[in-house]
């Protein structure tokens, strides 16, 4: 499947994303992904964004208007809402890093994409649940969208997304200083996914 063109100024990178896309929801494993729109959405994530246990995307002391705007659409970055069977599971905000401060720390390449991932308050434990939800977002971004390179930058001190990242192939690179943060920044392609998801633990 080709990837969304990233060889312009990605000023259509939410919507050339959803063009490939091409639906309202897909499936991926165990999860039924959708567009992440508003007005059916924001208040389960301002009740998610607003406990204890997200405290790392720093949104705890913002009110309610305030993380709207935050997750508001914009031309450089999709969200999307997972559901496993009937219910909300985990929230992802893709991003072209070029137009994140994230950008200013690497050689952007063409088919980089950046991510942000937001488990749902856990209710029930399930085991293993955390990787799956991040091995399906890996699928997403870097088989069905074709992505060439998976980006993050975690908070250093968030040790439960950097056991996780590895899980997933991705590599740390180095440790840069964000305005809100202090970040290792790691990269993953199709190949170290693969390798990490298919030798097991």
């Amino acid at each position: 499947m080709s990837s969304c063109n990233h060889t312009e100024v990605s000023k259509s990178f939410a919507s050339q994303c959803q063009a490939i896309i091409n639906t309202d929801a897909f499936v991926i494993d165990d999860f039924r992904f959708y567009i992440y729109q508003a007005q059916k959405h924001f208040s389960l994530l301002n009740s998610w964004l607003a406990q204890d246990y997200a405290h790392f995307w720093g949104m705890q002391n913002m009110n309610a208007e305030q993380r709207q705007s935050e997750l508001a659409p914009a031309p450089h970055k999709l969200a999307l809402i997972a559901y496993q069977d009937a219910t909300p599971a985990f929230f992802i905000e893709l991003y072209d890093p070029q137009f994140d401060e994230i950008g200013k720390h690497f050689e952007n390449q063409s088919g980089d994409c950046g991510m942000h991932l937001l488990l749902a308050p856990v209710i029930t434990p399930q085991s293993g649940f955390s990787r799956r939800a991040i091995t399906a977002t890996a699928k997403l971004i870097l088989s069905k969208l074709g992505f060439t390179r998976l980006v993050v930058e975690p908070d250093i001190n968030n040790q439960k997304i950097h056991k996780l990242n590895k899980k997933i192939g991705i590599q740390s690179s180095h440790i840069v200083r964000l305005t809100n943060k202090d970040a290792w920044l790691g990269f993953a392609d199709l190949a170290s996914f693969e390798a990490a998801t298919t030798q097991g633990d």
